[in-house]
């Protein structure tokens, strides 16, 4: 993947009140970017709206893809996986049954086998066929970010992607993050649980209040 992403004067919020503006910066492929600011500044806007889900203010993102050619805004969201900070899980369903919703609805549909398979690599083997409604709060957001190994996307958005994991889930979570940065994939995370990172590998944007 030699794909990147870019910002320009970008403004996000609600109604005509912006929570942040004039943001530019550049996300190169093999990127680990860490969004900070103060709480209510708008950093799940952000990611929504690098997701398509919230329309900027002002400003534009670009998409360059692989062979370094602009293309429109918004343009990358074929390429991209956003995880929220909530699971966006039905309830009575399985975690399979899940998953193989989620990635048909992201175009990426999945055999069970494979959905199986990744359950079992996040310790979740016993649990594929229960109702999701019945599963702790760590086990249903292992669930959710089975689809990072689910879907190879150019483009992670992960908000809060350590939200009630346990420390051997947020290893393994990092784990994959880094393999993922490694092949150019671009992530773009908040978080305000400690995950074990490589510090060399992360960067930062800090999100100026309006």
């Amino acid at each position: 993947m030699k794909a990147r992403l870019s910002i320009h004067d970008l403004a996000s919020g609600y109604g005509d009140r912006a929570l942040f503006s004039g943001l530019t910066a550049d996300f190169g492929a093999g990127s680990l970017t860490h969004v900070l600011g103060e709480n209510g500044v708008g950093k799940t806007t952000f990611l929504r709206t690098l997701a398509g889900l919230h329309m900027p203010l002002a400003g534009r993102i670009v998409w360059h893809n692989d062979d370094g050619m602009a293309t429109a805004d918004m343009s990358m969201l074929d390429r991209l996986c956003y995880v929220a900070h909530e699971n966006s899980l039905n309830g009575a369903l399985t975690p399979v049954e899940n998953l193989a919703f989620l990635m048909r609805v992201a175009g990426y549909p999945t055999s069970s086998k494979r959905i199986c398979d990744v359950l079992s690599e996040l310790g979740l083997a016993r649990l594929r066929h229960r109702a999701c409604r019945l599963l702790s709060a760590g086990q249903r957001r292992r669930v959710s970010l089975a689809r990072l190994w689910l879907r190879d996307a150019g483009l992670w958005l992960l908000d809060e992607p350590a939200a009630a994991l346990d420390a051997s889930a947020r290893v393994q979570l990092a784990q994959r993050i880094e393999a993922q940065t490694a092949l150019g994939g671009i992530i773009i995370f908040t978080t305000h649980e400690p995950l074990p990172l490589a510090d060399s590998l992360v960067t930062s944007v800090y999100l100026p209040t309006c």
